[in-house]
């Protein structure tokens, strides 16, 4: 990029790609906005694969807009989106329904990535895996999202070759064992980016989401300050993979890496969380190169004795920062090694992507946003799609005392949560009950830890809030009128309905004296 008075053009550039993309997202299609990968997701989950017939055409456009004015963003998000919104379409034309619109939603967020990154086998798994953050799959689609994969790949190197995304040099190997130290502090420093990045992104999401004035100028306003931050480092602009490959080829100063380690970050969340039309993926894998290019060179200055491939910290960095902060560390070792061919590092990246998995996991347990992709659920008993799960359970309680699979049928369970009866579920003499969260009882505003793990003999089963059927954990905290589904024994019961109805057990001393244990 020239320096000068032509560097000026850049915040004019950014700021116009930016109202444009908004005036395109905002007028055309709100849900356009962002990164699409999170709103696939989301479709999956909670709306049955559907996705309005517009999406492609809106996305293409404003991430067209948005990415080639300099917004860092990338273009996985819009491929993905993209091609769900021509799957949904030909759904429709199919008149697909239920499980399979979901399987096609699936396969088509495969087949358009598996072409845009040649990465068939990492973006099939990748598919099925991006949905939860507990490291679940959606296993059931995997044989369409592989096939899918396969065939867009080989499709598209007809006509684009066959080469990888990345060049890497192919002489690198490692070969000797004390390397895979750094490689496990690099795990360890793309565990804690990983924490950060979902949180940086989602932090500036809502702010510009409190900006007052229309929705469409957010974009504008997050374009000029990221075309303000180019002024001076302009390395910032764009999805980076350009500098990818110079870190691999340690072509970069330590200056240049570690200025865009620290800047790429905050301009992906001014592009993105401003309302930008762009993925998430682009980016993170250029912050998590510089990280294992810093990693890589400051080793190589320290220990000069040990000859280090900068390209293989370069590597492993990309797969396992957004191993992280997206929680898919399978799919993206795949991925990364076939966007590079760097199969020799299949093992350092193993011990990174499990790491750095860990400890962004541990690192956001508590977080509001702990992932980039806030659609995700933890795992499937959590997702409205599969929470039906929950009821077939409890209905094989009441009809076996077991949990032996069978058809099962409802309307004991409805019976029995329209009345309020208790039915017994075990010969040891348990029963299922359900009861209603009544203002200001001691239920009300406390975690499922805080009460119903003080007191023995009581165990969730399910929480019931409107329409939705909740997973009861440790932190799940109650709400009045909310309906919970319990299993307890006879003697336990009246201290339920006290709990749900009574006054908070803090005020009531009669429970200070009961035996507790944790849950």
């Amino acid at each position: 990029i020239p320096v000068g008075i032509d560097r000026l053009w850049l915040p004019l550039v950014t700021t116009l790609g930016g109202l444009l993309s908004g005036w395109v997202v905002y007028r055309w299609a709100p849900e356009a906005e962002g990164h699409g990968t999170d709103a696939v997701i989301g479709s999956y989950l909670r709306r049955g694969g559907e996705i309005r017939s517009r999406i492609p055409l809106v996305k293409a456009i404003s991430s067209a807009l948005t990415i080639g004015s300099g917004g860092v963003a990338g273009r996985e998000g819009p491929t993905a989106q993209i091609s769900v919104g021509i799957g949904t379409i030909l759904a429709r034309w199919g008149g697909l329904r239920g499980e399979e619109r979901r399987s096609l939603l699936l396969a088509s967020m495969a087949a358009g990535l598996a072409a845009m990154f040649r990465a068939p086998l990492g973006m099939a798994i990748f598919s099925v895996e991006i949905l939860y953050s507990g490291m679940v799959f959606e296993s059931e689609a995997l044989i369409y999202t592989v096939i899918a994969a396969v065939s867009s790949y080989a499709f598209y190197g007809l006509f684009a070759g066959w080469s990888q995304l990345f060049t890497i040099p192919e002489s690198l190997n490692i070969e000797e064992p004390s390397i895979f130290l750094a490689f496990a502090v690099l795990g360890l420093l793309a565990g804690l980016m990983g924490a950060v990045l979902p949180t940086l992104l989602y932090r500036v999401r809502d702010l510009f989401r409190r900006m007052p004035g229309p929705p469409h100028l957010r974009p504008a306003v997050g374009g000029l300050a990221v075309g303000l931050i180019a002024l001076a480092v302009p390395e910032i602009l764009g999805t980076g993979y350009g500098w990818v490959e110079l870190a691999m080829l340690e072509k970069l100063s330590l200056t240049t890496i570690l200025l865009l380690l620290l800047l790429k970050a905050p301009a992906m969340a001014l592009t993105i969380g401003s309302g930008g039309s762009g993925g998430v993926f682009a980016p993170t894998l250029t912050i998590g190169a510089m990280l294992g290019a810093a990693v890589g060179t400051l080793l190589n200055l320290l220990v000069p004795n040990v000859d280090t491939p900068v390209a293989g910290f370069v590597v492993v960095g990309m797969a396992a920062v957004f191993a992280g902060a997206a929680r898919a560390p399978i799919s993206t070792l795949i991925m990364v090694a076939e966007m590079t061919g760097g199969y020799a590092l299949i093992a350092p990246a193993m011990l990174a992507n499990i790491l750095a998995f860990m400890i962004q996991r541990s690192l956001t347990h508590n977080s509001v946003h702990p992932t980039l992709y806030e659609s995700q659920v933890e795992t499937r008993e959590d997702s409205p799609l599969h929470r039906g799960v929950f009821l077939r359970r409890a209905v094989e309680m009441l009809d076996t005392g077991g949990v032996e699979p069978k058809k099962m049928q409802l309307p004991r369970l409805m019976n029995l949560l329209r009345f309020g009866e208790s039915i017994q579920v075990s010969e040891a003499g348990e029963i299922l009950v359900t009861v209603s969260v009544q203002p200001h009882s001691g239920l009300d505003g406390k975690t499922v830890a805080e009460t119903l793990g003080q007191t023995r003999g009581l165990t969730a089963v399910a929480v019931i809030r409107g329409s939705d059927l909740l997973a009861p954990r440790g932190d799940t905290r109650f709400e009045p009128g909310d309906q919970l589904l319990a299993m307890t024994h006879p003697d336990v019961h009246s201290r339920l309905l006290m709990l749900v109805s009574g006054p908070d057990p803090e005020t009531d001393t009669q429970f200070s004296n009961e035996e507790t244990s944790p849950r």
